[in-house]
């Protein structure tokens, strides 16, 4: 993983995240010129594979390592402005798990296969990319198979180099869908930045345990309520199985149904946001004073 700069906040790094999800192009625009301000580019660019595969794998095709602020711009708002495919995001992380050992991601069904495919592509993905490539039907699949192994090789955290790894076995086994763009009328309005003071970040981290403290729900199932019915949430997501099953696996671990985690972040949600009110607003203010005088609203 590469050091961030000394004036990077974590926070801005999950905002771009949160602003591809939720489809506001302005809004990544706006961080990515941050970034590279801040000089946080070395990030960003292993980063944005990551985002790719994890938000949209069929636009896998299409990544390019970006050199500049403009090039990044564009390749990422057109993952913020396709309709989402999270089949990746969640078969890379039951894979990585069973990686690790945990067999309750397996269900006894034909499905299972999936998972032990990626598991063993972590074990030993040299043989696995080579595996891979072999078994592609058709120039699409080539492209962006070459292009996930890319991404793959530029590093990061395990469970994210295992989202890669999946995208490639989706393509070979399901086929690649077509990405399609949505409207974007309904994403460019006031966006929350709330939503980044996640999990992921340390102002999230303490407002978590200060609102588990207060309302007495387990700090884990409140951690996984807030990411999967907030952090997570995308402007459009299509049908996306593996996703499902990844979401109700790690509910399930933390003792949750779909419709109880629901539940608990509908209750602990008003108090999150009161405690992070202060903290949105200065990162709002932060990513502002971040822009060059022409792009300033006031």
């Amino acid at each position: 993983m590469y050091k961030a700069n000394a004036d990077t906040h974590q926070a801005c790094r999950s905002l771009i995240q949160k602003a591809v999800r939720r489809g506001n192009s302005t809004l990544v625009a706006k961080v990515v010129d941050h970034l590279y301000e801040i000089e946080d580019v070395k990030w960003l660019k292993q980063r944005i594979g990551v985002i790719i595969a994890e938000e949209c794998w069929p636009l896998l095709e299409e990544w390019e390592l970006p050199n500049t602020p403009e090039a990044t711009i564009d390749l990422l708002s057109r993952v913020a402005c396709s309709v989402k495919f999270k089949d990746a995001a969640g078969l890379g992380c039951l894979a990585y798990a069973l990686s690790e050992g945990d067999t309750s991601v397996l269900s006894g069904s034909d499905e299972d296969d999936y998972i032990r495919w990626i598991s063993d592509a972590i074990k030993d993905p040299n043989r696995y990319w080579k595996w891979a490539i072999s078994k592609c039907s058709n120039d699409r699949e080539a492209v962006l198979i070459k292009r996930a192994e890319k991404v793959y090789r530029k590093g990061g955290w395990p469970w994210d180099k295992a989202l890669t790894q999946a995208a490639a076995y989706l393509a070979v086994t399901d086929g690649i869908p077509k990405p399609q763009k949505v409207d974007r009328s309904n994403t460019e309005e006031k966006f929350p930045f709330w939503v980044a003071l996640d999990k992921h970040t340390p102002q999230g981290k303490t407002v978590l345990r200060e609102v588990a403290n207060q309302t007495r729900i387990p700090w884990r199932q409140l951690n996984w309520a807030s990411f999967y019915f907030e952090s997570a949430i995308v402007n459009n997501l299509a049908p996306s199985r593996w996703w499902k099953k990844e979401r109700e696996w790690r509910l399930g671990k933390a003792a949750l149904s779909v419709h109880e985690a629901k539940s608990v972040w509908v209750e602990a949600k008003p108090l999150f946001v009161e405690l992070l009110q202060h903290k949105s607003r200065d990162l709002e203010q932060h990513i502002h004073d971040s822009l060059p005088k022409q792009m300033k609203l006031f």
